[in-house]
């Protein structure tokens, strides 16, 4: 398998009355994180620019690019990608490892009255080991590693081949990383927007590798 990069120029689109007000509480309890130095414990934590991912999530959403409705945030933090995602109709998940950047996601939601799901777990699959590289992170197969299953998160009903459309801002030096798990692990056909700063959005699509053998 292999993905390609679809064309795609990052631009804030008029917003929905429900998006903008859930942008501002959403800033809003980001500035309160902020003022109580919560940061310090997460010192990576960088929230995304949110009218540029709802517009890049929607426009995804209006090519038809996803093949289906499931959604999942890689690294969901207050979960504002995974709101935008459930506002535009995909059932939609976010995965955090941090216990409270959790809590805070499922609060706001609750709060602005969006339905998803938050799994506390890293985004790192089974079979598969994260390491220290030169440049950052990087991942490799686990040869340890074996099941008659496809590779599922815990806690999802569905396999991550079955995971239409796939949101990510990476940190800093893990961009390569994230891409190399989304063509190790994702289905044909699946679709990944990833945020890399402002005005700076791509847009993936998984394909079949082509056979050379004739």
């Amino acid at each position: 398998m292999a993905y390609i990069q679809l064309s795609y120029e990052a631009v804030a689109s008029d917003l929905p009355k429900q998006v903008e007000a859930f942008i501002t509480e959403a800033d809003r309890r980001c500035d309160e994180f902020y003022d109580e130095k919560l940061n310090k414990r997460f010192p990576r934590y960088v929230p995304s620019e949110p009218a540029q991912v709802y517009s890049a999530l929607k426009y995804v959403t209006k090519q038809q690019l996803p093949q289906g409705i499931n959604f999942v945030e890689w690294g969901s933090g207050f979960g504002v990608g995974t709101a935008f995602a459930a506002l535009l109709g995909y059932d939609a998940s976010g995965i955090e490892i941090e216990p409270q950047l959790v809590e805070k996601a499922e609060a706001l939601l609750a709060d602005e009255g969006i339905d998803a799901e938050f799994l506390t777990i890293s985004y790192i699959p089974e079979g598969y080991i994260i390491y220290d590289a030169l440049s950052g992170h990087d991942i490799v197969r686990d040869d340890s590693y074996s099941s008659d299953y496809p590779t599922r998160y815990d806690g999802m009903d569905i396999d991550i081949e079955e995971i239409d459309l796939f949101f990510v801002y990476p940190w800093p030096g893990e961009q390569d990383m994230m891409l190399k798990l989304f063509d190790a692990v994702a289905g044909e056909g699946a679709i990944l927007v990833a945020y890399y700063g402002d005005q700076d959005i791509c847009i993936y699509q998984k394909i079949e590798e082509e056979n050379d053998d004739y």
